[in-house]
């Protein structure tokens, strides 16, 4: 299967520190890749660098066999959506509004029966005449996800989209997440819940003071070794009754 997202040497300095460090991974079609590390990691970084908002000191980015930097500004957008960790709220601008910019690089995403589905999925339909300003912050990453899916690209860049959400929220948006990528999109997602990451990815990128340390499947990257060098004794590692997976707790002291 040919890759959708190459990534080789890529490093970033900024003055005399280094946020990456020579990180080289390849991403496919249809895959969830949740992107994990203690705070400091570099992981808003990397999504930066694989948006195209920030260019890295060296290193490359390949976008579907071609530089990232090639592509016109419409061009990646048709590619590549991101969700920062923190949007602004945009003045007072209607949600309505807000949403159907998701829509500028696939003009026929802005139809009724879209845009309803989208809507629908994110729970949103209560909020639509509100001014954005004036929601909560989870009602707020919502309504930036619903843009997201409208805009309709290839690949999700996504930092910490649950960050703000209750654990019904977080779980209906993982739950999208998984059913996009099953349906051919791929997505990239910061996640801070270890237990999120085991639950719904494919693959971890494991990033630690910008060196890129693991990438593979949750069981092979989230080992109790592993673990205990991250976050020292203060993780108990179990199965989960029901499901058999790895699953994490904070230990007491």
């Amino acid at each position: 299967m040919s890759t959708i997202l190459d990534v080789t040497q890529l490093s970033l300095t900024q003055g005399n520190k280094a946020l990456l460090n020579n990180i080289d991974f390849t991403v496919y079609p249809g895959e969830l890749v949740g992107i994990i590390g203690p705070n400091g990691a570099g992981k808003s970084t990397l999504l930066k660098c694989l948006s195209g908002y920030i260019s890295p000191s060296s290193g490359s980015i390949s976008l579907q066999g071609k530089p990232l930097s090639s592509y016109s500004h419409q061009g990646r957008a048709q590619h590549l959506s991101y969700l920062p960790q923190h949007s602004e709220p945009a003045f007072s601008f209607l949600v309505k509004d807000v949403i159907s910019y998701g829509a500028f690089s696939h003009p026929n995403q802005n139809n009724a029966d879209v845009l309803a589905n989208v809507i629908a999925q994110t729970n949103i339909e209560t909020l639509l005449d509100q001014p954005l300003n004036q929601l909560s912050g989870g009602e707020q990453q919502r309504v930036h996800f619903a843009r997201i899916l409208l805009q309709n690209a290839d690949i999700m860049l996504l930092d910490e989209p649950t960050a703000s959400l209750d654990i019904g929220h977080e779980s209906q948006l993982m739950n999208i997440i998984t059913a996009q990528c099953q349906q051919g999109k791929t997505a990239l997602v910061a996640l801070h819940n270890l237990n999120t990451a085991l639950e719904f990815c494919d693959r971890l990128l494991l990033l630690q003071q910008g060196e890129l340390i693991a990438f593979d499947t949750p069981e092979q990257v989230l080992t109790p070794a592993q673990l205990r060098q991250l976050y020292h004794d203060n993780i108990r590692i179990s199965r989960h009754p029901d499901t058999n997976k790895l699953y994490l707790t904070p230990l007491r002291k």
